[in-house]
């Protein structure tokens, strides 16, 4: 590994040779979904690896939203499906309905807008999740928005409404961290399956004297694309922190990791893991797991799962359900830090103590390497998952850029986010939601493109590294990009692909990311 004793210069001169030497390559491909076109947030092909929002570098264009909004922007036959919260005239903090919108994937103009109803209040901009949490499903015909607070809409391409299905929400937990999931003509959701609760139960005070019976969990169901019927509810538990996945097992059956447990005493249990079958939703297996959080991506690559528990990582053994491997998160690690003026590797060192595994929902794979965003501080860490080694990188928290300016960058404390939408209205209620992105908050997930990995903060910092490199050291950080400026950027959204270009979005606007040709 090569020390530099001025990391503003080594990462100008990354950029320049970024922006000098990187072919432009297309990748057609749409973006369909929230985990992208194999359901694991990876996608081949080759997108800029450098970019400022900021500074208007490699922006194509941009476009203003109604209000704030969390879930990832879809991309499918030349349109950007996405949803917000309905526009406001005043500073909010709460908010029930949203809106689902198409824009034109080539020049970011609005095609059309339309309405979903919410029967649950939720806090706008919560970085635990409001009711825009759930991305639009496109299949090339039908576009489908979920309000996670209660209801969902079929459209065709030209906003023509196809079916409506509506529920009352369970409300024990504030969070809604599942992506819909693409399968076999059917959009795979996560809710409480019944119709039968009044308003009052959206709420936490409202729930908690109903219970953690099995009436009041919430599970995978499967509604058909094309007449909305639900054809399948999994007869395996999930915990509404969980981002549950779609893969293939080694018989080439088509199956959705999912699993239970994290704070606050979700009532589906056991706590673990199970691996439910796409086509009927029955269970493969169940594996209980000692201290699981859901709140976390349930990784797989076919062969094996991966997991992270307590101060372990888990593979296990994806056709039989069984533990093949536990490795410390935290004992004989590697950390490349920053010390005063330059990077220094320790090797088999102890990680400081932390509370939590990792940054919620910031964990992805990508080739032979699990790839999260540590808890406590701020490093980006991975599991090598063929040797079970452990790796951490420290990373800024935050560069702050202007165009009159020369870069700022903080190192242990970010600036506060005004949590202002497009129109200049606060859309926020907990204080938390204008905090750096780390630790106890519901992060948006990583997207790896070809040979690199895009790790966004709630702040507008995206972290964009060489996925495949033999060492987590400084050398793998092509850059540290940004989605706006500091203090006026704000997203829990994870990043989409497609011919070449990233699109992301914020509190204020989608944006368009890429090369002009």
């Amino acid at each position: 590994m090569k020390y530099f004793k001025n990391w503003l210069q080594r990462f100008a001169y990354a950029g320049l040779v970024l922006l000098l030497i990187e072919a432009h390559t297309t990748q057609a491909e749409d973006w369909a979904q929230a985990a992208g076109p194999l359901g694991n947030f990876n996608a081949d092909g080759k997108a800029p690896a450098s970019f400022s929002v900021s500074k208007n570098e490699n922006v194509l264009w941009r476009s203003k939203l109604p209000s704030t909004g969390q879930g990832t922007a879809i991309i499918s036959n030349g349109r950007v499906f996405v949803t917000s919260h309905e526009s406001i005239d005043r500073d909010s903090e709460l908010g029930a309905n949203i809106v689902g919108l198409c824009f034109d994937a080539k020049t970011g103009k609005e095609l059309w807008r339309r309405t979903l109803p919410g029967v649950r209040n939720t806090d706008l901009s919560s970085l635990f999740s409001d009711n825009t949490a759930a991305s639009p499903v496109a299949d090339g015909n039908r576009v489908c928005f979920i309000n996670v607070g209660g209801s969902i809409r079929c459209f065709d391409y030209e906003g023509n409404q196809q079916w409506a299905y509506d529920w009352v929400p369970f409300g024990r937990h504030h969070a809604r961290l599942h992506e819909p999931i693409l399968h076999g003509g059917h959009v795979v959701t996560v809710q409480y399956p019944f119709r039968d609760l009044d308003q009052i139960h959206t709420t936490k005070p409202g729930a908690k004297p109903l219970g953690r019976g099995h009436k009041y969990w919430t599970f995978l169901q499967a509604f058909n694309l094309q007449t909305g019927t639900r054809d399948w509810i999994a007869k395996a538990g999930t915990s509404i922190h969980q981002t549950s996945l779609i893969g293939t097992l080694p018989d080439g059956r088509r199956a959705i990791l999912t699993g239970r447990g994290g704070g606050h005493q979700p009532p589906e249990e056991p706590y673990g893991l199970s691996l439910v079958n796409a086509f009927d939703g029955t269970t493969i297996w169940d594996l209980a797991i000692s201290k699981y959080p859901s709140a976390q991506n349930a990784c797989w690559d076919g062969k094996y799962a991966y997991a992270f528990a307590g101060k372990e990582h888990l593979t296990i053994d994806a056709a039989k359900g069984k533990i093949v491997r536990r490795v410390s998160i935290v004992d004989d690690v590697s950390i490349t830090k920053w010390d005063a003026n330059s990077y220094v590797r320790e090797m088999k060192t102890r990680l400081p103590k932390f509370r939590r595994p990792i940054t919620k929902n910031s964990n992805a794979l990508a080739g032979r390497y699990h790839y999260f965003r540590a808890s406590e501080s701020f490093m980006i860490g991975r599991v090598d998952t063929l040797n079970g080694y452990v790796e951490y990188l420290q990373v800024p928290v935050q560069v702050v850029r202007s165009p009159a300016k020369a870069d700022e960058t903080l190192w242990d404390k970010a600036l506060a986010n005004d949590m202002k939408n497009a129109d200049g209205f606060v859309a926020s209620k907990d204080r938390r939601n204008a905090g750096n992105g780390w630790g106890h908050v519901s992060a948006a997930s990583p997207t790896v493109i070809g040979n690199h990995i895009y790790m966004p903060t709630m702040i507008g910092m995206v972290y964009v590294l060489r996925a495949d490199s033999e060492f987590l050291d400084d050398e793998v950080l092509v850059s540290i990009s940004d989605l706006g400026p500091a203090t006026k950027t704000w997203t829990l959204s994870s990043l989409s692909y497609s011919d070449g270009r990233i699109y992301a979005r914020t509190l204020k606007e989608l944006i368009c990311i890429g090369k002009s040709k």
